[in-house]
């Protein structure tokens, strides 16, 4: 018959008391760490946030166009070779 060995309980009762306690510690430390990794990166985020709003609020507004259904943008004009008069 096959026993998984890995998380066998230990049969002292100081011994169990003592590894209850270590694992609980364990766990409130990694959740305290996550939550202020989780303050940190909302803090920068909002750090960022309030960066990107006042860089917005203060670029200059774009002139609409002339016409609504006009597209503004640079082109160049490609010739075809058979325009091209030899």
């Amino acid at each position: 018959m096959f026993y998984w060995r890995w998380f066998n309980r230990r049969h002292h009762p100081f011994a169990r008391l003592v590894g209850g306690v270590l694992g609980l510690v364990l766990l409130v430390g990694v959740l305290t760490l996550g939550f202020f990794a989780l303050v940190a990166f909302a803090f920068v985020g909002t750090i960022v946030a309030l960066t990107r709003a006042l860089a917005r609020a203060h670029a200059q507004a774009q002139t609409p166009a002339a016409h609504p259904h006009v597209l503004e943008g640079e082109y160049v004009v490609l010739q075809n070779r058979a325009s091209i008069k030899r």
